[in-house]
């Protein structure tokens, strides 16, 4: 395998793992507790709490190559 696909590889799990956690977990509190907009919301923060994470993840796969 080339690094690139390790790297996906790593991404995916990574992402797999984050999504069950947040969005499913928390977003199933959310939607127990929430409705309307303010579901739409917070669901939103989550997922963009998620792309953060993934996209700080890649971020440091670059960064560690570059050293």
């Amino acid at each position: 395998m080339s690094e690139l696909t390790d790297r996906l590889a790593i991404l995916a799990i990574a992402a797999t793992g984050l999504l069950v956690l947040i969005v499913g977990w928390a977003g199933g509190l959310v939607e127990a507790e929430l409705a309307g907009l303010s579901a739409r919301l917070a669901l939103a923060v989550l997922f963009a709490i998620l792309a953060l994470v993934l996209g700080g993840i890649w971020w440091e796969f670059n960064h560690t190559e570059t050293e």
